[in-house]
């Protein structure tokens, strides 16, 4: 039997690294992409910027259908067993599968490729981009396998590293292709491949070298069957984030794509905080509320949804000065529609909260339910709204399902709200992020100006003031935050 050589102390300092390893990349990974915003929109236009979506969004779609639950159902197993043997087992038998299964269904895909893309789509074609996207999502299966393992392994700063050397590869591959080689769309979508290719270079052997050859098709056919459930939950939050692209590809056209996508990155800014924060809350979420402490446990909602409310606000109040002086006026199309998104990535990354309640609860098939639920209204409103109003409809559309999904999250752990009385805040936060909106929306057909500007500044002044004499957060309160997180992994299994 596998036995903890170490001790549970030393995985402490261990996850701590990893986790701040992961959030640095990530950030890194993702400050990079928005500073090459202005430089890549100066060489594609709106089309090219579409083709490149619609090729990511087709690569999601495919590794979506490559993983039927396997690599979180491999994860359960792993830990279920402390027989390293068949810990070996289980990633030897993922291996082949991430392996063999995506490689005939990508044989596949190429032979009835040409038939099918004319029918599914209205101008993104199979070649090449569809031959692009097919071998594009073949490549990236076996990183997927390796980053799980490294996170099992508590090498999650072995991914951080990694995955940042590879970007910055595909990044100077993307420069040089698209900047001095002028290859448009094209140039973008092969930048794409480098870190793929990359991380399988890394993965392939040390999955190889762990597994040690052990496999069986009766340990995959179980993590298959495990794995199975999930696929609605994994399926219906992708639809969530790909849909739209789709659908705006199939019913109005693929520069529509570009313009909207391009819409969406610059809504994803405050992300910066919220994927950095993810790394470590549902630990800490599930220590204190597990410890009856419920006191900070509110203070640390209240906190991250202020901080939160602040960010989307800036973005909102700023975004037609981002898109002035940032991005080439070729996407000015975008200026009316992100506001509307900033609301909808709002309401998602309060998903966090409602989420880490309903797994305390221990509620996974009602997530699962509600994702559906989420995702349907996803299809329904992009189906009725895409023809009236084009990118504009799918905005909305964004905001609206996000908003579902949380409304419905929320109300089933309304009894949580007595113990953690943060639904004041919620509120206040979702009102002054909807009225930041309202607030510009008549500015947004104007040219940049001081009367604008100052309006702005005020509406965040009155904000943050609001925030502090309701002390929804305390000058104190970072220092406490920080404190909270350190002594949680100091405490991590003790």
């Amino acid at each position: 039997m596998h036995s903890n050589r170490h001790g549970l102390k030393y995985y402490a300092p261990v996850m701590l690294k990893g986790s701040i390893a992961q959030t640095l990349s990530n950030a890194a990974t993702q400050l990079v992409s928005i500073l090459l915003l202005p430089i890549i929109t100066a060489y594609l236009n709106p089309k090219d910027f579409g083709i490149f979506s619609m090729v990511a969004t087709v690569e999601t779609f495919l590794s979506l259908l490559y993983n039927p639950g396997l690599l979180s159902a491999t994860v359960r197993m792993y830990h279920d067993t402390y027989s390293e043997r068949e810990r070996k087992k289980l990633i030897g038998s993922a291996l082949r599968f991430v392996i063999y299964f995506p490689l005939i269904c990508s044989l596949i895909f190429l032979i009835v490729g040409p038939l099918l893309f004319p029918v599914i789509f209205k101008e993104f074609s199979f070649f090449p981009w569809g031959i692009l996207a097919i071998f594009l999502a073949l490549f990236i299966q076996v990183n997927r396998l390796w980053s799980t393992l490294m996170s099992l392994q508590y090498k999650v700063y072995k991914i951080a590293i990694f995955s940042f050397i590879s970007m910055l590869g595909g990044t100077l591959v993307t420069l040089v292709l698209v900047v001095g080689f002028k290859l448009g769309a094209l140039g973008k979508v092969i930048g794409m491949f480098p870190p793929a290719l990359i991380l399988s270079g890394i993965g392939l052997p040390a999955l190889l070298k762990y597994s040690e050859g052990n496999w069986s098709f009766e340990n995959l056919k179980k993590q298959l069957k495990m794995g199975f459930p999930l696929i609605m939950g994994i399926w219906s939050y992708s639809i969530l984030y790909i849909g739209d692209r789709y659908m705006l590809e199939r019913m109005v056209d693929i520069t529509s794509v570009g313009i909207y996508s391009l819409g969406y990155k610059i809504a994803q800014l405050p992300m910066f905080f919220v994927n950095g924060v993810r790394q470590l809350w549902n630990p800490v979420f599930y220590e204190n509320m597990n410890n009856g402490d419920y006191k900070t446990t509110t203070r640390l909602v209240e906190f991250y949804v202020a901080v939160l409310g602040f960010a989307h606000i800036f973005v909102i109040m700023f975004t037609k000065e981002i898109m002035h002086f940032f991005i080439n006026k070729q996407y000015k199309d975008a200026i009316p529609i992100i506001g509307v998104i900033v609301i909808g990535v709002f309401f998602s990354a309060l998903l966090t909260i409602s989420n880490s309640m309903l797994g305390f609860e221990k509620k996974f098939g009602t997530t699962s339910i509600i994702a559906t639920i989420a995702a349907i209204s996803n299809i329904v409103l992009n189906l009725w709204l895409i023809p009236k109003w084009g990118i504009m409809g799918a905005a909305f559309t964004t905001a609206i399902s996000y908003f579902l999904y949380l409304t419905l999250g929320l109300y089933k752990v309304r009894d949580m709200f007595k113990i953690i009385p943060v639904l004041k805040v919620l509120l206040f936060s979702a009102i002054a992020v909807v009225l930041s909106y309202l607030v510009t929306f008549g500015y947004i057909h104007q040219d940049v100006g001081w009367h604008e500007f100052i309006i702005k500044v005020l509406f965040i002044f009155i904000f943050i003031s609001i925030v502090f004499l309701l002390r929804i957060i305390k000058l104190n309160d970072i220092r406490s935050i920080l404190q909270l997180f350190r002594k949680r992994f100091r405490r991590e299994y003790v």
